[in-house]
This record gives C-alpha cells, structure tokens and sequence, in this order.
C-alpha cells in the first residue's frame, strides 16, 4: 500500500473509534470490537502490508462504511481528507488484490 492508501484506511478506521456507541456497533460495521480494530490501524500505519483475510475485511468495511455514515461529500472530506470516491475505489482494489493474490489459500484467516 502507498502512504496515501495507509492514511486513508488510518483515517476511517480513527473515524469508526471516535464513534460514542461502544464495541456492539462496531462489530456490525466492522466486524470487530474497537480493540481488534485499533490493532488493525496500527498495523495499516505500519510498514508490514502483509495482512489475514479478516484483517483486509476490517479495512474493507471501514472504506465502505465511513461515507454512508456521512451526510455529504463535504463532511467526509473535512472529517477524513479525501473524497468519498476514493475511499470506495481502494475498497475495491482491496478485493481485486484478494482475488489476484496467488497464494491465497481460501482459508478466513489466511493471508493475502
């Protein structure tokens, strides 16, 4: 990942920690508790971009989630810095380099 695709993923994913609403949430837009989560961002900032399934899917949801959670394209942008579209195209090419990975396995919690 580049560190503009890391800073994206970074900043939904702090978006979906600053929410008041506690792990039960986060698990239904995250599939994750808020803990899990954070791991995940720290490991996003990182320079390992080696990630499990479950982890990309965490990144994936964060993407898709944060702009159906905010009202306007103006709000996404002032609250993560970039466009909605953006956010949405890197979900995207999440699980196009899933589905081209050659040494996926199949398995959950393999890595891709």
């Amino acid at each position: 990942m580049t560190e503009v695709q890391k800073q994206l993923i970074c900043e939904t994913l702090m978006f979906h920690a600053d929410r008041p609403d506690g792990d039960r949430p986060s698990i239904v837009r995250l599939g994750v508790d808020r803990a899990s989560a954070a791991q995940v961002m720290e490991k996003a900032s990182g320079a390992n971009s080696e990630f499990q399934l479950n982890e990309i899917h965490v990144l994936f949801a964060a993407l898709v989630s944060a702009p159906v959670m905010m009202p306007s394209e103006e709000v996404f942008y002032e609250r993560i810095g970039f466009f909605r579209e953006q956010a949405l195209a890197l979900a995207g090419g999440l699980v196009s380099a899933v589905e081209e990975a050659p040494n996926w396995t199949g398995e959950p919690s393999g890595s891709a």
